[in-house]
C-alpha cells in the first residue's frame, strides 16, 4: 500500500476514501451483510481497484514549501532527509533527473516540474534498505530473469535449487539482499548510485541491518552469517555507497566512514527517552563508533509533535554538543518564538564550537582509538564516584558538559572531573578546582553548563 493511494474494491461499514485507511481483517472476498458480519465487506463489491502514486507530487511540494520556511526563519543550511518510502515514491515518477540532465535542460530552456535548486542550499538524502516486497516489480523481476538465487538470501533446496528467505519488513512480506554476494552488492550498489543521481542526492541512509533472518526461523545461518554477521557485512555495503552513510545498527565496523543512527526514544523524561541521551552516546562513543546521529530533538517514539517545550529545550542542549543535530519537528511547530532563536544560537555554537572539537578529538580516535565523547571517569580513573556519573560527558579532555535532564529543575550538581585541573564555566568564566562537585549549580531554561579546561 505504500506510495499509492488504492480506490475500489469493496466496501466497508465505515467507509473511508483512500482503501489505504482501511482496517478489514483477513477474509473471503465476497458480499457480507453488514447486520450479520460488520467487519465484512458491503453489498457493491468488485475485483477492480484503482492506483495512484500522485503522493509523490505531494511529497515535491511537501519538500520545497519545508525548505522555503527553513529559509525564512533563518534555519537553510543543512540535509533535508527523506524515510524509505519517500524516497521509493519519488523513484518511482518522472520529473527527477541527474545533474547533467538538469544543465542540459536549461541551456535549452526547458522547463522542469521540480529540481533540487527548489531547496537550495539544503542538501537531500535519501534511504534505502536491503528488502525488496515480494508483490514489488523489482523483486518479481528478479524471479523472472532467473536473478534471486544470487541476490536475495535464500533457502538451499535439494536437489539444486534454492527459494528466498522471506523476512518482514515494515508490514509486507520482503526478500532481503544477499549482503555476501559479490553479485548482489555490485548490483544494490550500482542501482543506489544511480537513484542518488537520478533524484541528485548527496547522501543515504540504509536501515535493516538488525535481526539474522535464519535464526528467526530456527534455521542453522551460513558461516558468514552467524551472529551478526549480516550488520556487519551490510555495514561494508553501506560503506561503498560512500563516506557518511548512515546505517541503522554496527558489529565490526568502527573502523569504516560510516555514521551510526540511534535508536528512537520516548518523548519524556525517562531512559527511554531524554535521560537515555547521555549514556547512549557514551555507550556508542566507548565501544569505537564516534559517529552517530542521535534521535530527533524532542524524541520520535510518539504520535504526534512534542508538547513538551522544556523537553524539546533540554534535548536540544544536549544534541548541540553531539556529532549531528537532528530535528523531526522544527522549532516553530511546537514552541514559543524564543525556542526558535535558541535553535539557530545552538545550531551556530556547534558549527563553530564543537564541530573543530570532533575534528581535533577524530585524531586521537584514529591513533589511539580514545573515544571523542568520554565518561567523567577518563580523567578521574581512581574516583569512585565519576564511575556512576551518567548526566555528564566530555568532548576529548578539555570540554565538560553538564545538562539538565529533571523536568522543571534549573540547578544541578555538577562532578569536575580530573584532581589538579581547572575548569571555566562558559557561561559565567568563573573558573574552579577539578576532583570537586559544584552543588546546586544554576542553568536556567536557556542554559546548559559547559566547562572548557583552564589548566
Amino acid at each position: 500500500m505504500a506510495n499509492v493511494s488504492w480506490y475500489g474494491g469493496g466496501g466497508v461499514r465505515a467507509p473511508r476514501w483512500l482503501l489505504n485507511a482501511v482496517d478489514a481483517e483477513p477474509q473471503p472476498f465476497v458480499i457480507s451483510d453488514f447486520g450479520r458480519n460488520p467487519g465484512g465487506y458491503g453489498p457493491v463489491l468488485e475485483g477492480y481497484f484503482l492506483g495512484s502514486t500522485g503522493s509523490a507530487a505531494k511529497i515535491k511540494r511537501g519538500l520545497r514549501a519545508f525548505s522555503n520556511r527553513l529559509q525564512r526563519h533563518r534555519l537553510k543550511d543543512g540535509l533535508l532527509a527523506l524515510g524509505e518510502r519517500c524516497t521509493a515514491a519519488l523513484a518511482d515518477v518522472d520529473g527527477w533527473s541527474a545533474p547533467a540532465e538538469r544543465r542540459r535542460r536549461r541551456r535549452r530552456g526547458a522547463k522542469e516540474p521540480w529540481d533540487l535548486s527548489a531547496i537550495e542550499p539544503m542538501k537531500l538524502s535519501i534511504t534505502l534498505s536491503p528488502y525488496a516486497g515480494v508483490a514489488s516489480p523489482l523483486f518479481l523481476r528478479s524471479l523472472g530473469d532467473g536473478a534471486a538465487a544470487s541476490r536475495w538470501l535464500s533457502l538451499r533446496l535439494r536437489p539444486e535449487g534454492s527459494v528466498p528467505l522471506l523476512s518482514p519488513w515494515k508490514g509486507q512480506l520482503a526478500a532481503r539482499l544477499d549482503a555476501t554476494s559479490e553479485a548482489a552488492v555490485s548490483w544494490f550498489v550500482a542501482r543506489a548510485g544511480r537513484l542518488r543521481q537520478a533524484l541528485g542526492a548527496e547522501h543515504a541512509a540504509l536501515e535493516g541491518a538488525e535481526g539474522n533472518a535464519y535464526l528467526e526461523r530456527g534455521l542453522q545461518p551460513p558461516g558468514r552469517l552467524r551472529g551478526d554477521g549480516y550488520a556487519e557485512a551490510l555495514a561494508a555495503v553501506a560503506a561503498r555507497l560512500g563516506n557518511g552513510t548512515v546505517v541503522t545498527a554496527g558489529a565490526r565496523s568502527s573502523h569504516l566512514p560510516l555514521f551510526v543512527r540511534m535508536s528512537p526514544l520516548r518523548a519524556d523524561w525517562s531512559h527511554g527517552g531524554l535521560k537515555g541521551l547521555v549514556p547512549a552516546a557514551l555507550h556508542y562513543s566507548l565501544l569505537g563508533y564516534s559517529f552517530f546521529v542521535p534521535d530527533a530533538v524532542g524524541g520520535t517514539l510518539a504520535d504526534e509533535a512534542p508538547a513538551d517545550q522544556e523537553l524539546y529545550v533540554r534535548w536540544l542542549q544536549i544534541v548541540t554538543f553531539l556529532p549531528v543535530m537532528s530535528f523531526s519537528t522544527p522549532p516553530w511547530a511546537c514552541c514559543d518564538a524564543w525556542v526558535l532563536n535558541l535553535t539557530r544560537q545552538c545550531i551556530q555554537r556547534h558549527q563553530d564550537f564543537v564541530a573543530p572539537l570532533i575534528a581535533k578529538y577524530s585524531q586521537d580516535w584514529v591513533e589511539w582509538g580514545y573515544p571523542i565523547f568520554r565518561p567523567v571517569w577518563w580523567l578521574s580513573p581512581m574516583d569512585p564516584a565519576a564511575f556512576t556519573i551518567e548526566d555528564e560527558f566530555l568532548i576529548g579532555d578539555e570540554v565538560l558538559v553538564a545538562p539538565i535532564t529533571e523536568k522543571g529543575q534549573t540547578w544541578r550538581d555538577i562532578y569536575l572531573p580530573g584532581e589538579g585541573c581547572l575548569w571555566m564555566d562558559t557561561n559565567t568564566a568563573q573558573v574552579f578546582d577539578g576532583g570537586t562537585v559544584l552543588r546546586n549549580y544554576s542553568a536556567s531554561l536557556a542554559e546548559v553548563p559547559v566547562f572548557v579546561k583552564a589548566s
